[in-house]
């Protein structure tokens, strides 16, 4: 059985205190055990959960995109709803595992498992992505940069290239860093003599 802290957000309260007891009995370890009327962020973040189980009847993307950005924890909904468009409405809300059953707690350690692995990927894949983005926007303010610096000190490619390195490290910033600095400064001065 594994370690992991459980948050238990459920539409019925009664259901959860229910399911609650039963996952206990199987040696979860139950942090919470909350309505989804009565849902609230400092809750699950004092409590330092690990997975969030969902249980809902009828799964309404507002709330689970409520539970799934709050908290930004692994979301696994459980729910007897097999429709199409509610299971794509679920995934792209950002729910982590769907399953169209009850809460078996025979079944969860490898559920929850199963889960945290995929909540892991997706956070590195979204992390990858934003890094290369932010490489990318790093180049073109640099490529930018250069150009202005061969422009107004008449300077070879290679040669604003080093300058604007070499003040890059002296700063200690990143290349990216000094050339949005000299862009700004750049859109600050020709601001200053239009007026």
């Amino acid at each position: 059985m594994s370690n992991l802290k459980i948050a238990l957000i459920d539409e019925d309260l009664e259901r959860a205190t229910f399911i609650q007891k039963s996952l206990i009995e199987h040696g979860f370890d139950v942090v919470a055990c909350l309505s989804i009327d009565h849902l609230n962020s400092a809750d699950l973040n004092n409590l330092n959960a690990d997975v969030i189980l969902l249980d809902m009847d009828h799964p309404h993307r507002d709330v689970i995109e409520s539970c799934v950005s709050q908290f930004d924890l692994p979301t696994v909904l459980f729910t007897k709803n097999s429709h199409k468009d509610t299971i794509k409405s679920a995934i792209d809300a950002g729910v982590t595992a769907y399953i169209v059953d009850g809460i078996e707690p025979e079944k969860l350690d490898s559920i929850l498992e199963i889960a945290i692995e995929q909540f892991k990927k997706h956070q590195k894949l979204v992390n990858d992505l934003a890094e290369t983005k932010g490489k990318l926007a790093d180049r073109k303010d640099v490529e930018k940069a250069k150009v202005l610096l061969m422009q107004i000190q008449s300077l070879s490619e290679d040669q604003a290239f080093q300058l604007l390195r070499k003040n890059a490290m002296s700063q200690r910033m990143t290349m990216g860093e000094m050339a949005r600095r000299l862009l700004d400064a750049q859109a600050l001065l020709q601001s200053q003599f239009k007026e």
